[in-house]
């Protein structure tokens, strides 16, 4: 960390990377001068943050509960969650302006930020208990409620954790998103006056508190993590399968869900006699993608390069490292704070140290796309890579084991179902990053496109542009889903 903070004040005080990075020198003065009005800022992003949090992550536990004690319930839960994810913040902030709810929009986005990663990280934590307990509680006849308490939740408790560590900067980071679309004071008004003013140094002050509170939280959500872990045994059970629905089943609720979701969007416009300005009508949104759709297909492209390229790539730098910290475990100290720092500074901060390097254009959202993408990844691969079934580290001593053999006969494959929950969940939500990178630099595709139309007061068109976002997003996960399927099938076997 010494090392980071020298560099940090070189960087800075030889402009290396533009006025965009102050020396740590000017952000400590920030901090002396405006020192009240950072502490005040961070209490309210805090509360905010924790408030939304807990309320996004009791309801994400509530929900996959639900889908272990009624498992034909499973498959919509899972895919309400993902539709409710797929909505880009960008669309959703304007709305949230215009009713009642904007005082709460900052709690708001904390808890939508928490949600959907809660209720999949839950869900198959509910699905990883051992057949053979599963059938020694059928044996003995054990009622619902006895195997849910004596059972699947203890068994659920390590990836709990790992869903409170993802929720912390998560949390955090919709907090101040919340902030920017409607609040008297918090981290996320202090940054926006900042770069409106072009006080770097309060911003980085203000980013530098958010890191801190974040850090601070990641470490007591760890410490309940391995504390979970070494007291039920994280397993490496593979979560079994969704409850099978029939085929006309699958088919109705892949139709209903979203009919359903646009009937409310019908409903809410009609009697709450919602402007245009505000929500256009759904058929409006029709109307728009399907008279204009080259457009909406260009930008789609781009946005899906810009997404799975940063998936991909961010796969590779979150497993790479997680591995390195596990094979050289004196590192995890060091880079943990480094990994925990990118998903908790808003987006808008890296942007012109980004683009100072790489110019900006399609590489500077390409790069947020890995920075942002990698660290659900490297936390769910560092949980899988720890998850090794008891006395297997015995047995590769006993046979004289050297460290990368452990690494690729025991400690990779144990962290494969962990792995493969990431990739869905990093796959969900790498459109949503690509397009607020999209719209906070104009350029690139849907997010370029959706500010454009809202520039030009067409709704129906920035509407449209949110739909085809939702449609990519639901499209990658569906696809990563199926591939999980696919590969947890061949592991098991």
């Amino acid at each position: 960390m010494t090392v980071l903070l020298v560099l940090w004040q070189v960087v800075g005080a030889g402009q290396l990377l533009g006025r965009s990075i102050p020396p740590l020198t000017e952000v400590i003065g920030a901090l002396g001068s405006r020192g009240d009005v950072i502490w005040r800022a961070t209490l309210a992003t805090g509360q905010r943050a924790l408030l939304g949090g807990l309320a996004g992550f009791a309801l994400g536990v509530l929900l996959a509960s639900v889908t272990a004690w009624l498992p034909r319930s499973t498959a919509p839960v899972l895919r309400s969650a993902v539709l409710i994810n797929a909505i880009p913040v960008v669309a959703v902030g304007p709305v949230l302006m215009s009713l009642s709810t904007r005082p709460f929009i900052p709690e708001i986005f904390a808890g939508l930020s928490v949600l959907f990663s809660t209720v999949l990280a839950v869900s198959d934590g509910l699905r990883t208990a051992s057949p053979s307990s599963e059938a020694l509680f059928s044996v003995y006849g054990a009622r619902r409620s006895t195997r849910f308490r004596l059972l699947l939740f203890p068994s659920a408790l390590p990836m709990v954790a790992d869903a409170l560590r993802l929720a912390v900067p998560a949390a955090l980071l919709g907090a101040i998103l919340g902030e920017w679309f409607g609040a008297d004071r918090g981290l996320g008004v202090v940054m926006v006056s900042a770069m409106r003013n072009v006080q770097y140094g309060l911003l980085w002050a203000a980013a530098l508190a958010a890191i801190v509170v974040s850090v601070v939280f990641y470490a007591i959500a760890t410490a309940l993590e391995r504390a979970a872990s070494a007291r039920f045994a994280r397993g490496t059970q593979a979560p079994s399968p969704v409850a099978a629905l029939r085929r006309g089943e699958n088919a109705l609720l892949g139709l209903a869900i979203p009919v359903a979701l646009v009937l409310l969007w019908q409903i809410w416009v009609w009697v709450g006699h919602v402007p245009q300005i505000v929500a256009p009508q759904p058929a409006g949104v029709g109307r728009a993608l399907v008279t204009d759709f080259v457009p909406y297909l260009e930008a789609a492209a781009l946005t899906t390069v810009s997404a799975l390229g940063g998936l991909v790539s961010g796969a590779i730098v979150g497993i790479g490292l997680a591995v390195l910290v596990s094979v050289v475990p004196w590192l995890y100290s060091m880079l943990s704070p480094l990994a925990l720092i990118i998903p908790t500074v808003p987006i808008v901060v890296f942007i012109p140290i980004i683009g100072g390097l790489l110019g900006y254009g399609m590489q500077t959202v390409f790069a947020s796309c890995v920075l942002m993408a990698f660290f659900p990844i490297y936390v769910l691969a560092l949980s899988g890579l720890r998850s090794r079934p008891p006395g297997a580290d015995d047995v590769f001593a006993v046979h004289g084991a050297g460290r990368w053999q452990r690494l690729i006969r025991l400690s990779l494959p144990s962290s494969v179902p962990t792995l493969l929950l990431a990739v869905r969940i990093s796959a969900a939500n790498c459109f949503l990053i690509a397009i607020s990178a999209e719209w906070l630099m104009g350029q690139g595709g849907l997010g370029r496109l959706f500010s454009e139309r809202r520039v030009v007061l067409d709704n129906d068109g920035s509407w449209a542009a949110v739909i085809v976002a939702v449609a990519l997003s639901v499209a990658a996960y569906v696809i990563a889903a199926a591939a999980e399927r696919r590969v947890s099938a061949r592991w098991q076997s």
